[in-house]
């Protein structure tokens, strides 16, 4: 079980190998540009990069059922096998990408506080947050929220994989529907605001704990699920 799960959790890892490379050195060149032009301006900038990460954590998650489940399966990896290697993949890829993010804003705010004229402001939550600590506050906040994307969409990916489009979009009606009824709405509103409040960082931990859920819904979705995806049956 442990060899084919290492198995299965390289290949994993090969495979978004490429698109990892390619986001962060998107993502550090436009970082680097901005920073670039407000030297030569000498003007104010503000940038975020949190939402790009974010995009990409829940784009990754969609992908990676159609990706490598039928692969997996197709070269004689158990159902279970091949979970517990994603799980525990989707969980190293959530903590990857927030210390790297982590770690391109401690350098460009090192940069920026180590020239005359550099007035670059970045944006990221445990700044807007207020908490002290901000690096490693932040390591956390990213953690959570790429977590929660990551199984999330995973979940949607693996809906989309079993049922097809009818499957897959009839969940994501579902969802919409429920947020048009007045508790759930309101209900929903109340919880968006408390990862603002003075207990945010325990509503932000509460998204691995959501992210487990999906993990665990998702288990059951692909657990008779084929090897080959329903667009192609």
């Amino acid at each position: 079980m442990m060899r084919q799960c290492r198995g299965i959790l390289l290949f994993e890892v090969l495979d978004i190998r490429n698109s990892l490379t390619i986001f962060w050195t998107i993502l550090i060149s436009c970082m680097a540009l901005s920073f670039g032009i407000q030297l030569s301006t000498g003007g104010n900038l503000t940038v975020s990069s949190g939402i790009a990460v974010y995009i990409f954590s829940a784009i990754a998650g969609f992908l990676t059922v159609k990706e490598t489940y039928p692969f997996s399966i197709k070269m004689g990896s158990t159902r279970k096998n091949y979970y517990a290697a994603t799980s525990l993949f989707l969980l190293l890829l959530a903590i990857f990408m927030a210390a790297a993010h982590t770690l391109l804003i401690m350098v460009l705010e090192g940069m920026e506080s180590s020239m005359v004229r550099a007035d670059l402001k970045i944006y990221y939550f445990s700044k807007f947050l207020g908490y002290e600590n901000l690096y490693l506050v932040n390591f956390f906040i990213d953690g959570a929220i790429c977590f929660f994307l990551l199984a999330g969409f995973f979940l949607i990916g693996s809906l989309f994989y079993r049922f097809g489009l009818i499957g897959g979009y009839a969940a994501i009606g579902l969802a919409a529907v429920l947020l048009f009824i007045p508790v759930v709405r309101d209900e929903f509103i109340k919880l968006v605001f408390e990862f603002a409040g003075n207990q945010a960082l325990q509503y932000f931990a509460y998204l691995f704990g959501a992210g487990g859920v999906f993990l665990v819904i998702g288990w059951f979705v692909l657990i008779k699920a084929a090897a080959k995806t329903a667009f192609s049956r």
